[in-house]
């Protein structure tokens, strides 16, 4: 039975990894929010984290019964959620740079960074349509094969989710000891690309719902 569990946890894990994308949306946010100081930093890594925890524990539990009462399909929800995330990332693509928003006003910068925290930093762009799908996948899969009693199986979901969290977490908040060898166009230049690649998740979410239409 630990074997099963220990399966249902990297389960977990692994099929949310890669719509979480930590390392890539931690690239993006960077972009944004690069000239804030380590402290700052980790809070609002924290906050994103928690509430990323908070979202992905909703949508697994409850994103089915939510859909049913609103009488809301899954591809309305790709489109739907497709368009906002590819629209989140055409104003990342198109945002100032760190320095020209500090040189204004740094505290207004820091206190519109925190702000961001839940959205567009949590929603969408690190829990979005995507994490949605997969948990609501999860909760049918898990809820009708697990051979794991009901108790130890929740736990093997928290257990999961909170593994993926951490690691975005770590990913948030220690950006800057990865990329200190990088120049900062060179941080800014990477940062757009992928803030292109939202763009193009996006389009490919939507795109994927329409055609289930």
């Amino acid at each position: 039975m630990a074997l099963i569990a220990l399966q249902t946890i990297a389960y977990v894990f692994t099929a949310l990894f890669p719509v979480v994308n930590p390392v890539g949306t931690a690239l993006v946010i960077f972009g944004v929010t690069g000239s804030l100081r380590p402290d700052e930093g980790k809070t609002l890594a924290r906050k994103i984290s928690i509430y990323s925890f908070i979202l992905l524990l909703f949508f697994f539990f409850f994103g089915q019964f939510i859909l049913d009462f609103f009488g809301i399909s899954i591809p309305v929800v790709q489109t739907a959620g497709g368009s906002v995330l590819a629209l989140m990332g055409w104003k990342l693509l198109n945002a100032p740079t760190p320095e020209e928003k500090t040189e204004s006003d740094p505290a207004e910068f820091k206190t519109n960074s925190m702000r961001n925290s839940f959205y567009p930093f949590t929603f969408p762009l690190t829990v979005g349509p995507g994490c949605l799908a997969v948990c609501l996948t999860l909760g049918v899969h898990i809820g009708h094969d697990s051979r794991l009693p009901s108790s130890l199986e929740l736990l093997c979901v928290i257990t999961g989710i909170s593994l993926i969290c951490i690691v975005t977490y770590l990913c948030y908040s220690r950006l800057g000891f990865f990329t200190k060898r990088m120049s900062s166009s060179g941080m800014m230049a990477l940062s757009k690309l992928l803030a292109f690649v939202v763009i193009c998740i996006g389009v490919e979410i939507a795109s994927t719902g329409i055609k289930h239409l």
